[in-house]
């Protein structure tokens, strides 16, 4: 891999390796998640994104150590990480790590998956215009998030609360939609693994959410939270 240019001020660009393979759903959202987080990297001096089209393979310790964030974009299934031990110890050691929507129906085989992200996928409901609150609109990833939202998607629930292990920013209010879920539905959270970052939105299973201006801003402020950056 080419060394990350420098930006206007001579510091180095944080590298984000992206990885969007599906052994098991495979979401149609799949290359609108992969084309939002590479005009990000585009359009930041901060930050650039490279996308391992051959898929968690990729993610070998040589690249984790030239990396500075991992993205996780609408994976699925058991991914062939060529050493997850090395991840677990990118983010201890102070590496970001974001999961999108079904990363957390990935690597269920896997406990230490459940304990970077914060949760594990049970099951979903029928997509629904559902309301989303905003927990925290005081954290940088929901600054500028009006207090609650209508959003059109597939809502998760987890095989238990992530909410002893990390901070909630927003959730779903279960009246809002016709289905029998419980009575908390966390769908939105930061967590701190070590020295590292977590970010994980279990938004993004239609094509359409990755253009909706409010998910765009929480999706882009969470990326940029897990890399340290400013908004």
């Amino acid at each position: 891999m080419a060394a990350a240019p420098a930006t206007a001020a001579g510091a180095r660009q944080k590298r984000v390796l992206l990885v969007s393979e599906a052994r098991g759903f495979v979401h149609s959202s799949i290359p609108d998640a992969v084309a939002f987080f590479r005009a990000l990297g585009r359009r930041s001096p901060r930050f650039d994104v490279a996308h391992l089209d051959g898929g968690a393979a990729q993610l070998t310790r040589a690249r984790l150590r030239r990396a500075d964030g991992v993205v996780f974009a609408n994976t699925s299934g058991e991914l062939p990480l060529p050493d997850r031990g090395a991840l677990v110890r990118f983010v201890r050691s102070g590496g970001a790590l974001v999961g999108t929507h079904s990363a957390s129906d990935t690597l269920h085989s896997w406990p230490g998956w459940r304990r970077l992200l914060g949760a594990r996928f049970r099951r979903h409901g029928t997509p629904a215009g559902g309301r989303l609150v905003v927990e925290d609109r005081r954290h940088p990833v929901t600054r500028g998030l009006p207090a609650s939202f209508r959003l059109l998607e597939e809502f998760y629930e987890f095989t238990s609360s992530p909410r002893p292990r990390v901070h909630v920013l927003l959730r779903l209010d279960p009246a809002s939609v016709d289905d029998e879920l419980r009575p908390d539905v966390p769908l939105a959270w930061t967590r701190r693994f070590g020295r590292g970052r977590v970010f994980y939105d279990a938004l993004g299973h239609f094509p359409e959410t990755w253009s909706d201006p409010r998910h765009s801003r929480l999706a882009s402020r969470g990326l940029r939270w897990a890399l340290r950056l400013g908004p």
